[in-house]
């Protein structure tokens, strides 16, 4: 009999973690047979090594992928997700890990007794690691009585009530390749993956706790900041690419998303630009030129200005650089040929 689930695990330098998350998968009591697909991007500490040696114990249901360069955890993400052939898929990031022995099999057992829904999950615990905030519970109880244990699409397209490690899908995605359906360069992709889901049924809410999400500094969402300043310098271009797909694909150019959405798009274009980030700027013009002319609480005179200087600055590089490098390529020229002379003579 085939695999019935998939679950899908990707990692980057989580050695300190992954042995509690793959035992935590491993644990798991099932009346079905399911697979661990484990996407590694190219970690440089001791992840691989720790999954591999995961792997030749379980051999028939650990598939590690270990690749060779960094390609990014998006790209990863779908990568990994692009090998799941099977009827149901779990997901749990490399730092995190269940707690309950029964997770699976409550959830694909509610989704067998419910086909009306497209996916189930439930709250989990955050953790910080370092211990800066108090651990809570998310979802809170409060909410989900608000939404009827329930997320439409609707819902979810105002805010991620899902945590990643907490969802069961009825995959969409086991007979089409997942990678036609995601765009290239979003964050956050999960986020991404429940509207996909959502678009073909609501996702229930299970009440139990079932799961832990670390808060630590690796974290791609990690940020101190309330603001999440440090967040939207890093992230913000892929932020506003998942906002304009989401917009297009999922919302159907709804104005009521547009209004939505609009002023963080904004907000993260005004933090490029108070923090001098040129660069981030010119690219966002370059993929949304009508959002950027329109929306960009700046003096355009000012930005176009300093646009301008940022090129001919990088020309004025590039030419130095070129220059040095000709005049470095002719002296060593010159050098080998009068070591060459030296030598004949002698």
């Amino acid at each position: 009999m085939g695999n019935k689930l998939s679950i899908v695990c990707i990692t980057y330098n989580q050695g300190l973690f992954i042995r509690q998350a793959l035992n935590s998968f491993l644990m798991q009591k099932t009346n079905f047979p399911f697979e661990i697909i484990i996407g590694d991007d190219c970690s440089i500490d001791a992840t691989p090594v720790i999954i591999k040696e995961y792997a030749q114990k379980y051999p028939e249901i650990i598939k590690p992928i270990l690749r060779e360069e960094n390609i990014g955890a998006t790209q990863n993400f779908v990568d990994t997700l692009s090998r799941v052939k099977t009827k149901y898929l779990a997901i749990c990031e490399g730092d995190d890990y269940w707690t309950d022995p029964y997770k699976l099999q409550k959830q694909v057992d509610f989704l067998e007794a419910h086909p009306e829904f497209s996916a189930c999950f439930h709250p989990v615990k955050v953790i910080w690691e370092n211990g800066e905030q108090a651990d809570s519970i998310y979802p809170d109880k409060k909410t989900m009585t608000n939404l009827r244990n329930k997320v439409t699409l609707k819902e979810l397209l105002k805010q991620n009530l899902i945590q990643t490690n907490s969802i069961v899908y009825r995959w969409r995605f086991s007979d089409c390749d997942v990678k036609n359906y995601f765009p290239n360069g979003i964050l956050p992709s999960d986020w991404y993956l429940h509207l996909l889901h959502a678009q073909v049924g609501d996702i229930a809410y299970l009440p139990d706790c079932m799961g832990v999400y670390r808060r630590n500094s690796g974290g791609i969402w990690y940020d101190t900041n309330p603001q999440k300043t440090n967040l939207h310098l890093k992230h913000g271009v892929r932020e506003i690419k998942f906002y304009m797909n989401v917009w297009k694909n999922i919302a159907n150019r709804s104005e009521e998303y547009w209004n939505q959405i609009l002023p963080g798009i904004t907000n993260i274009m005004n933090i490029y630009y108070k923090n001098g980030n040129i660069e981030k700027l010119q690219e966002i013009k370059s993929l949304y030129p009508n959002i950027f002319e329109q929306e960009l609480k700046t003096d355009k005179d000012i930005l176009f200005k300093a646009l301008e200087q940022t090129k001919k600055k990088y020309k004025k590089y590039k030419k130095l650089f070129n220059i040095f490098l000709y005049i470095s390529i002719s002296l060593l020229f010159m050098f080998a040929i009068s070591i060459s002379l030296i030598l004949k003579m002698n």
